[in-house]
């Protein structure tokens, strides 16, 4: 993914040295002050699990309430329970329970992880955020051994379940690994100040600002931090709560100051999948991982741009991502609006299908393995060369090219991102896969045919993103000599059957789905859906603006739905002579 192109700015050193400092007030001198305070502390006994000890039992549920909640813990007499409300991970030297507890609203309460820098071009939020109230609480034996934990977050405000129209999903991490110096995956932490590291990694001190070295440009399993995660749908009801993974997922957005998560579950955290139906109108139930995702690069803009398009695509012949908004707290502070998104990896290909990983393998761009065992991408480097030394022309030619490929599939490939002015490829984002077990013929049923098929992922850069006066834009040339697509496109363009297919199969899309009524009718659903959480969001993260901003945003994506029809279809004369 590219960085925002209207923001390709380098971020002077001088700014960057005080959001530096910035940081360290707010992040090392926390490290800093539990040293000193450590010197005069009282030292405890190291606490061991024991999965046999009882987890401490709450006796009312998380989530909404209108008033004070009084909350009550049972655990075996032979047990103490010791607990937090901070978020912080409970200790011997936390508070003993004794009585049951009492949850009140938390209106005039200092913000503390939402005035963390996150970015170089971080902002602190305008006001008080709103704030839940996080309770940690474990069972500890005479021998210390401890339990594992009860989490739980609640929430009080006068308007109770009905405070959010969203889901909400409440994320407890320890602060460390979320926000420490050294090794917080969603700061920027040591390896942003860090000069010595720059020289031997021989990075540039004047490095775009979404390049800068941060500790959320980590990635892969070192990355990956422990978290407990709550769902609550839109009526405040708890979907379900887990032990899981999260990391820090995306390209260039990690700049953002809102980063995207992505979340795993996994056996080491006490599940191999997720079971449960996130996105009411999908069958798949069972997830490996899901993304809450920032919006992408269109963070800035109206935070469902990707995900409109996709949604335009969602009956079409193309693998599409399938998108649920909610707000999201951390440790009880509120993270704004985040966009729930399947991940397209091997598990989502194999859940969706009933089929085993280990038959699937995934490529990108122009055939390098994203999923796969060792040469699973030669047989698409010899599709490639057949199709750059053969005549497609040709009938027999082109009847070999359709058995290794889904023909309408990859149509509406190039006719998604050809029509929504995906200026970020098809040099990027682009994704194809194919079941191996495949008998590589077209006659076969289903996606079990070993035939490459792509994914529609990443849009962002769509729909008049990068200016007004995108829907004028001609993406056909584009897409008949660029990166693999390029190569197949171009090389099936001279095959007369298949060009008089591609244009009737555009000429639907752009008669049906691209339909201006019907794309209208969707972005004002979209729009719809986000209004209500949208000034708190703003408010929060002090990117968009306004509302009125965000207003003015979402009408861009209107009048490209009116103007680019007409346009696309003087495009498509130049394939019919």
């Amino acid at each position: 993914m590219k960085a925002i192109k209207e923001t390709k700015r380098k971020t002077p050193l001088s700014i960057k040295l005080i959001v530096v400092l910035v940081f360290i007030v707010a992040v090392v001198s926390f490290e800093l002050s539990l040293k000193y305070a450590g010197e005069n502390k009282i030292e405890y006994p190291e606490l061991k699990l024991d999965v046999r000890l009882h987890t401490p039992e709450c006796l009312i549920k998380g989530g909404f309430y209108e008033d004070a909640v009084s909350v009550s813990l049972n655990v075996s007499s032979s047990e103490k329970i010791y607990y937090t409300l901070d978020g912080s991970e409970p200790s011997l030297s936390s508070a003993v329970y004794s009585k049951p507890i009492v949850i009140q609203s938390k209106t005039n309460s200092a913000n503390v992880f939402s005035v963390i820098p996150s970015s170089t071009r971080w902002k602190p939020p305008v006001g008080e955020v709103f704030k839940g109230t996080t309770l940690r609480a474990i069972s500890v034996d005479a021998d210390n051994n401890k339990s594992t934990e009860l989490i739980r977050t609640f929430f009080v405000d006068e308007k109770g379940k009905k405070r959010y129209s969203l889901p909400v999903i409440a994320i407890t991490v320890n602060q460390a690994d979320f926000f420490g110096y050294e090794d917080g995956i969603y700061v920027m932490g040591k390896q942003y100040e860090d000069k010595d590291y720059y020289l031997k990694k021989n990075i540039r001190l004047d490095a775009p600002w979404w390049e800068y070295p941060s500790n959320y440009l980590m990635r892969g399993s070192n990355s990956e931090r422990p978290i407990h995660i709550e769902f609550y749908d839109e009526n405040g009801n708890l979907g379900f709560e887990q032990n899981a993974g999260a990391r820090i997922s995306g390209n260039a957005t990690r700049g953002f100051s809102q980063k995207s998560l992505r979340v795993c579950f996994d056996k080491k955290y006490g599940i191999e999948q997720l079971s449960y139906k996130i996105f009411p109108n999908n069958e798949v139930t069972s997830f490996n991982s899901l993304i809450l995702r920032n919006a992408g690069n269109d963070w800035t803009k109206t935070m469902f741009r990707d995900a409109f398009m996709q949604s335009l695509m969602s009956n079409s012949n193309l693998e599409t991502q399938d998108y649920r908004p909610a707000i999201v707290f951390i440790n009880g502070e509120y993270w704004g609006v985040h966009n729930i998104r399947e991940r397209v990896d091997e598990n989502y290909l194999a859940n969706k299908y009933k089929m085993s990983t280990d038959s699937i393998v995934i490529l990108q761009l122009t055939g390098t393995l994203f999923y796969g065992k060792k040469n699973d991408q030669d047989a698409f480097s010899s599709l490639l060369d057949f199709i750059k030394s053969n005549d497609l022309s040709q009938d027999k030619n082109y009847e070999f090219v359709e058995q290794q490929i889904d023909i309408t599939n990859f149509m509406d490939f190039i006719i998604s991102n050809v029509y929504f002015c995906n200026s970020d490829w098809p040099n990027n984002n682009v994704k194809f896969w194919r079941c191996r077990s495949g008998i590589s013929t077209h006659d076969s049923v289903g996606v079990r045919d070993g035939r490459w098929r792509w994914i529609l992922y990443d849009t962002d850069w769509g729909f008049g993103y990068t200016g007004k006066e995108d829907y004028q834009m001609n993406l056909l040339e584009k897409a008949k000599k660029v990166s693999s697509i390029g190569v197949i496109f171009g090389g099936l363009l001279k095959n007369k059957a298949f060009s008089e297919k591609f244009i009737s199969r555009f000429d639907f899309h752009i008669t049906k789905t691209f339909d201006e009524t019907t794309v209208i009718s969707r972005i004002n659903e979209f729009e719809h859906k986000l209004k209500p959480e949208m000034q708190e969001h703003i408010n929060r993260w002090r990117v968009i603006g306004s509302n009125s901003n965000w207003e003015s945003n979402v009408e861009e994506l209107r009048d490209f739905a009116k103007k680019r029809p007409a346009i696309q279809k003087e495009h498509l004369k130049s394939l019919k002579n």
